[in-house]
């Protein structure tokens, strides 16, 4: 349709001179027209419009989209600056070393807020002596920042082992192994704490029937990946 009107601009600036009569005589040439007729100009601005309404829509969506990617990947990031801490030299609030650092993960929203949140801690030592018991309880355990994620975006759930549902997941890491160790409590309020060798933290994005999920793995090898989710947040595919 633009090819068309472009084509009857170039014949209006340059019009084809007028065939000779009879005899011989040429007649007047054409009074050239030049620019759009009214109707040209609202099709024109028509479909102008509705190419800027698409180009605007799907920008919405792909400005939501790598936002939510960024919230998932930062989370990966927080699980793997604990690791991080965990087989390196850090000491607590307390000046101890050897303790561990982990990430403790909740799929209920915080209390009187509809906003989830997530906790990064050094798991003290119990007496200062024993080893860190890899899950967080506060106190004694120190908490190191706790993040929210933005209103919208959800903890839509959390499993062990790729099929058990629990309610919280702690992910610790204690000096001078990279491996996690992986400790919950299932929707029953049993402690597993150990046979883990890997957790998912499924991450919803705002909406309902639009909505998009992702899946962070994390392996008791020390893997952290991100993954996408099944269109439920029920499980994870590579």
């Amino acid at each position: 349709i633009i090819m068309y009107f472009f084509i009857r601009q170039e014949n209006k600036m340059n019009p084809v001179p007028a065939p000779s009569t009879a005899r011989g005589r040429a007649s007047l040439p054409f009074a050239k027209s030049l620019g759009f007729t009214l109707v040209e100009m609202m099709v024109s601005l028509s479909i102008f419009a509705i190419i800027t309404g698409i180009v605007l829509i799907r920008n919405n969506d792909f400005n939501s989209g790598i936002l939510f990617s960024n919230l998932v990947y930062e989370i990966a990031l927080s699980i793997r600056e604990m690791q991080t801490y965990g087989i390196s030299v850090k000491a607590s609030d307390t000046g101890t070393f050897g303790n561990g650092y982990g990430v403790y993960f909740n799929k209920i929203s915080d209390t009187g807020t509809n906003t989830y949140s997530f906790t990064q801690f050094i798991d003290i030592k119990p007496n200062n002596t024993q080893a860190p018991d890899g899950k967080y309880v506060a106190p004694p355990d120190e908490k190191i920042s706790k993040f929210k994620l933005k209103p919208g975006n959800t903890i839509a759930g959390l499993y062990v082992n790729d099929t058990t549902s629990v309610t919280d997941l702690s992910i610790t890491y204690v000096r001078p192994e990279p491996n996690a160790i992986i400790t919950a409590n299932n929707d029953s309020g049993m402690v597993i704490s150990t046979g883990i060798t890997k957790a998912f933290i499924i991450i919803k994005s705002p909406g309902t029937t639009d909505a998009v999920y992702k899946c962070i793995v994390v392996t008791s090898v020390g893997q952290i990946s991100v993954q996408n989710s099944n269109n439920t947040g029920t499980s994870c595919t590579p």
